[in-house]
C-alpha cells in the first residue's frame, strides 16, 4: 500500500472517531437536559465495558490514554455477559494471543509469537505456578502487550496477564448463583460481604464445580474458596488481608494427535487416553496463598504500597504421550507413554513501592520507587515408561493403561531454589501542557540452583544480572487523543522454566533471552464512554532455543524470533443503549534458524513461531432493552497457526460465531450464552513446542447461569 493512501486512510479513521466523539458529547448534552436519569444508566453501561483505566501497565492507578503500550483490559461485565469460567474464556477477547495445551494442567498462551508460560500476575504479583486459574474470585483481567521487565523483572517477552482479584466494597454484594451447560458444566459461585463498622470490611468469593465435557472421559471436579478482609487503620492507612484456595482435579486429556500435517480426522471427541478415564489419567492440583498488603499516605503527594505474599502449590499427576511421530502407513497406530509427576512449590515474594508527585523544573512528575525480593523453592520428581499402548490412529479401541510400575527409578528427581532481588523506578512526566514522557528502568539479580537427586547428579547453578528499560513518548495535542512512541526491553533466563524438571542438562550454559521491542501507536478516548487503540510494534527476541533430537536432555540455539505487527481495539459505548468489546491484530513473525540446529535435523531458518495466528480478532455487541433485557453477539477468528517452530503442523482457521441474552435486576441476573452457534469444527490450542497435542474447541454449547442478589 503506497504511503499516501496509507495517510488518507489513516485521515478517515481520525476523523471518523473525532466525529463520533463530537456525537457523543452531543449526544450527552441533549440527554443531560431532557432525559438526565436516561443518560446517567447509559454512561455508566458504556463504562462497563469502556476499561479506561489500568494498574498493570504502570503499577499505579492509570488512564490507559497515559500508557505508551497496548494494554487489554477484560472488564468483569464483559466475563459475566460471555458466561466465561477461565482464564481461557476471558482470553479469547483479547486478539494476538495464542492459546497452547498447556499438557493438560495449566493456563498458557502465547502473546504476540511470544511464550507466556510464567507471565501470569495477581494484582500486580507474580503467580508462575502451573495450574488452571478460577475466576470467582477475578474482578477483571488486565493483558499489558510487549516487555514488561521494567517492572516485573524476567519473563514478560510478549507481555504479562494480570488478574485483578475482588476486595471488600463499602456498598457490599451478597450473590448466589449456579451454572447449567448442555456440554456437561454443572457449576455453582457465591459471592458474600459484610462490613462490622467503616474500618472493617470482609468478602467471601469461592465457587464448587462438577462437569463434564465434549471429551469422552473428561470429568473437571473443582472447589475455590477466597477470603478477604480490610481494615482501615486510620485516616491514611489501609490494610488488606486475602486467603485463597483451589482444588482442580481433571481427566489428563492431550487432544487428539496430528498426521500428514494436521491433527486427525476423527470426532472431536475422541479421546486416546486410558478407557478408565480420569481414574487412572488425571492431574490433581493444589493451590494456596496468603497476601498481605499495607497503603499508607504521608501526604497528597506521597504513599506507600508494600504486600508479600505466599503461596503452596502442589501437582500429582499421571498422564499418558503420544511420544513417538506417528509413521505413515495404511493403517497408522499411536503409541503411548505414561508418567507421574509429583511437583511441589512454595514461596514468598515481596513487593514494597513509593509513589511520589512533585513539580521539578516546572515539570510535573509522577514518581514510582520499588524494591522486589522474592525466593521460591521447587521439587519436581518425574517416573516414566514407554510403549504402555498402541491405538488404531483412526479408531482408537481403549484399554486401561497399567501405569507406571512400583519401583521405577525416577527419571527426575530434583529441587530448584530461585531467589530474586530487584530494584526499580519509573517517572511520568508532562513536559507541556501537550507532551508526556514515561521513563523507567529495572535491575534483577537472579540466582538459581537445582539440586539432583538421581544417579546422574547433574547439578545447575546460574545467576544472572540484567538491566531493562522503558521510555515512551506520548503527546496529547486534544483532551481526547494521545500518540505515542515506546522503546521497551525485557529478559527470560531459559532456566527460570526448565532447570526444575532438569528438562536441559546444559540449562546452567543458557544465556537469558532478551527481548527488544518497539511501539508506535495512538489512543482515543471517545466521549468518555469509550477507548480505540491503533498499534504498529516490531519484536525481537534472541538466543531461541529448541530440544536436542539427536541428544535428549540438552538443548540447541535456533537463533533470534522476529515478529512485527498491528492491533486495533475498541471498548465501550458506539451509541445510546449499544456496546462493543472489538479487537484485531495482524502478527508476522519468522525464527532465525542456527547452523546447530541445522546440522542436527532442524530445518527453522525462516519458520514461523508456534501457536501465532497471522489474523485474529474478536467482537462482541451487546444491545440493552426494556424493562432490563438485553442481546448480544459476537466471533472469534484466528487464521492458521502452526502447533510449533518447526512448522509441520497447522491448525486450520476458524471463525465462531457467539450469541448472549440475558435480564439484570435488582434481585436476579440471567445470562444465556450459546457459543459455537454454527457448530463449526476447528482447533483452539497446541503444545506449542510439539506437533502431537491437538484440542479442538468445543461444539454448539448452550449455558445458562442465574445469579440472585441477596
Amino acid at each position: 500500500m503506497s504511503s499516501h493512501h496509507t495517510f488518507r486512510n489513516l485521515f478517515v479513521v481520525l476523523t471518523s472517531i473525532a466525529g463520533a466523539r463530537s456525537a457523543f458529547a452531543q449526544a450527552e448534552a441533549t440527554s443531560s437536559a431532557t432525559l438526565p436519569a436516561i443518560s446517567v444508566s447509559a454512561s455508566a453501561a458504556g463504562e462497563a465495558y469502556s476499561a479506561s483505566r489500568t494498574r498493570s501497565a504502570t503499577k499505579t492507578d492509570a488512564s490507559v490514554m497515559d500508557v505508551p503500550q497496548t494494554v487489554n483490559v477484560v472488564p468483569h461485565a464483559l466475563i459475566e455477559d460471555q458466561n466465561a469460567n477461565s482464564m481461557q474464556d476471558a482470553l479469547r477477547n483479547v486478539p494476538g494471543v495464542g492459546y497452547s495445551l498447556g499438557d493438560g494442567q495449566r493456563d498458557q498462551i502465547t502473546i504476540r509469537g511470544f511464550n507466556s508460560i510464567t507471565d501470569q500476575y495477581v494484582d500486580g504479583i507474580r503467580d508462575d505456578a502451573l495450574y488452571y486459574r478460577d475466576l470467582s474470585n477475578v474482578e477483571r483481567v488486565e493483558v499489558l502487550k510487549g516487555p514488561a521487565a521494567v517492572l516485573y523483572g524476567r519473563g514478560s517477552a510478549g507481555g504479562i496477564v494480570n488478574r485483578v482479584l475482588k476486595r471488600p466494597l463499602a456498598n457490599p454484594v451478597n450473590d448466589v448463583g449456579f451454572t447449567l451447560g448442555t456440554e456437561g458444566e454443572r457449576r455453582g459461585e457465591f459471592d458474600l460481604g459484610w462490613n462490622a463498622n467503616d474500618a472493617a470490611r470482609f468478602r467471601l468469593t469461592g465457587a464448587t464445580e462438577n462437569s463434564g465435557s465434549f471429551r469422552d472421559k473428561f470429568l473437571l471436579n473443582r472447589q475455590a474458596i477466597a477470603p478477604s478482609a480490610q481494615f482501615k487503620l486510620d485516616q491514611d492507612t489501609v490494610l488488606n488481608v486475602e486467603f485463597d484456595y483451589l482444588h482442580d482435579r481433571r481427566t489428563s486429556d492431550q487432544g487428539i494427535p496430528a498426521y500428514a500435517g494436521r491433527p486427525v480426522n476423527v470426532p472431536i471427541e475422541t479421546y486416546y487416553g486410558s478407557a478408565d478415564g480420569g481414574n487412572s489419567s488425571y492431574n490433581d492440583i493444589s493451590a494456596k496463598s496468603a497476601t498481605v498488603t499495607l497503603d499508607h499516605r504521608f501526604s497528597n503527594s506521597l504513599a506507600f504500597h508494600g504486600a508479600i505474599r505466599a503461596y503452596d502449590y502442589s501437582l500429582e499427576r499421571k498422564n499418558y504421550v503420544t511420544f513417538e511421530p506417528i509413521k505413515v502407513a495404511a493403517a497408522p497406530r499411536v503409541t503411548l507413554d505414561q508418567a507421574t509427576r509429583q511437583r511441589q512449590d512454595h514461596g514468598v515474594d515481596g513487593v514494597f513501592e513509593l509513589t511520589q508527585k512533585t513539580t521539578l523544573f516546572g515539570m510535573q512528575h509522577d514518581l514510582l520507587y520499588g524494591v522486589e525480593l522474592s525466593q521460591q523453592q521447587k521439587f519436581d520428581t518425574i517416573y516414566s515408561v514407554t510403549k504402555v499402548a498402541s491405538y488404531n490412529l483412526f479408531n482408537p479401541q481403549l484399554i486401561d493403561l497399567p501405569g507406571v510400575p512400583a519401583g521405577t527409578p525416577a527419571r527426575t528427581n530434583a529441587s530448584t531454589v530461585v531467589g530474586v532481588a530487584s530494584g526499580y523506578a519509573q517517572d511520568l512526566v508532562s513536559l507541556t501542557e501537550h507532551w508526556k514522557v514515561l521513563a523507567g528502568l529495572r535491575f534483577d539479580y537472579l540466582q538459581q540452583i537445582r539440586h539432583d537427586y538421581t544417579a546422574a547428579n547433574i547439578n545447575l547453578d546460574r545467576s544472572d544480572r540484567a538491566w531493562s528499560p522503558r521510555v515512551g513518548l506520548m503527546y496529547e495535542p486534544l483532551d481526547w487523543l494521545t500518540i505515542y512512541g515506546s522503546f521497551s526491553q525485557s529478559f527470560t533466563p531459559l532456566a527460570d522454566t526448565l532447570i526444575s524438571s532438569g528438562a536441559f542438562a546444559n540449562g546452567d550454559a543458557l544465556s537469558p533471552q532478551k527481548t527488544t521491542a518497539y511501539e508506535v501507536g495512538t489512543k482515543f478516548d471517545i466521549g468518555g464512554r469509550a477507548i480505540g487503540t491503533i498499534a504498529l510494534f516490531d519484536m525481537r527476541q534472541t538466543n531461541q532455543q529448541i530440544g536436542d533430537p539427536n541428544n535428549p536432555g540438552y538443548v540447541l540455539p535456533i537463533g533470534t524470533q522476529h515478529v512485527h505487527g498491528l492491533e486495533l481495539g475498541y471498548t465501550g459505548e458506539i451509541a445510546p443503549k449499544w456496546m462493543l468489546y472489538a479487537g484485531y491484530a495482524y502478527l508476522d513473525g519468522t525464527v532465525g534458524g542456527s547452523a546447530q540446529a541445522a546440522g542436527a535435523g532442524l530445518s527453522v531458518s525462516s519458520n514461523t513461531p508456534g501457536l501465532m495466528p497471522r489474523h485474529s480478532a474478536n467482537l462482541w455487541l451487546r444491545h440493552d432493552l426494556p424493562y432490563g433485557l438485553y442481546a448480544a453477539g459476537g466471533l472469534q477468528f484466528q487464521s492458521a497457526r502452526y502447533t510449533s517452530a518447526s512448522d509441520l503442523v497447522t491448525l486450520p482457521s476458524f471463525t465462531v460465531f457467539n450469541l448472549g441474552a440475558g435480564y439484570r435486576s435488582k434481585r436476579v441476573d440471567v445470562t444465556l450464552t450459546l457459543d459455537n452457534i454454527f457448530n463449526r469444527r476447528y482447533f483452539i490450542s497446541a503444545h506449542g513446542n510439539a506437533d502431537l497435542y491437538n484440542m479442538p474447541g468445543e461444539p454448539r454449547t448452550l449455558t445458562a447461569a442465574v445469579k440472585w442478589h441477596m
